[in-house]
């Protein structure tokens, strides 16, 4: 049985398309910002790196579920560049996103206890 090796059982690289969306949640939460300058600051500054063309359909899509709003912001030089906003149904899915992430992060504290081996039965667990 010496077939292909698979990665079944190994973590996805780079990061999940949903995981992106909460990302970019995040990143207009205080700025309208262009899709480059998103993607340059997830890559230098959180060292989150996806393709363009994943992130502007990920921002089609975010715009298609009234998350964020866009418009077109004409300048003197260069190309017209579309600028996104959060918008209130964006703030709300935020809100969601970080619930669930903090769940998430507590789940990966077990993780890690239990893998560094610092994890015990008499440890406090949240319900």
């Amino acid at each position: 049985m010496g077939g292909a090796k698979t990665d079944a059982g190994l973590p996805p690289r780079g990061t999940p398309k949903n995981y992106l969306m909460a990302w970019l949640l995040v990143m207009l939460k205080d700025l309208n910002l262009h899709g480059y300058e998103i993607m340059k600051a997830l890559k230098e500054n959180f060292a989150v790196v996806s393709d363009p063309g994943t992130v502007y359909r990920a921002l089609r899509q975010l715009e298609r579920d009234g998350y964020i709003t866009s418009w077109w912001d004409p300048k003197e030089q260069g190309p017209a560049r579309r600028i996104y906003t959060l918008t209130d149904g964006g703030k709300d899915a935020l809100a969601i996103w970080s619930a669930a992430l903090e769940q998430y992060r507590t789940n990966l504290d077990a993780f890690f206890s239990l893998y560094t081996g610092t994890w015990s039965r008499d440890h406090d667990v949240k319900k």
